[in-house]
């Protein structure tokens, strides 16, 4: 599935610098869908062929899921996330596609 992804800067709480063009990156996402679930129920987003970041934050990066057994009806078009590292949101994301 195809995402916007911004990325919060480092004042905002977010990374010292977002992950580097054609990366890949996994962490523990929240989605809107499902946000009284979280963190009881949580799941591993992976992120790759991450476009360059704008000097806004923003992306268009390549999501799925970490494992085979994850809720896939989360990644539905439209379907708005948050990216984690521990406690800290470090990126902001909506499903575009499934392209």
């Amino acid at each position: 599935m195809k995402a916007s992804i911004r990325w919060l800067t480092e004042s905002e709480g977010g990374r010292q610098c977002p992950p580097p063009d054609g990366s890949r990156y996994i962490t523990v996402a929240r989605f809107e869908d499902e946000k009284e679930k979280y963190p009881q129920e949580a799941w591993s987003l992976v992120v790759e062929n991450i476009e360059s970041v704008d000097s806004g934050g923003l992306t268009i990066g390549d999501v799925r899921f970490l494992v085979d057994d994850a809720p896939d009806y989360l990644l539905h078009e439209g379907s708005v996330f948050e990216l984690y590292e521990g406690r800290n949101m470090v990126a902001k994301g909506q499903i575009l596609s499934s392209d």
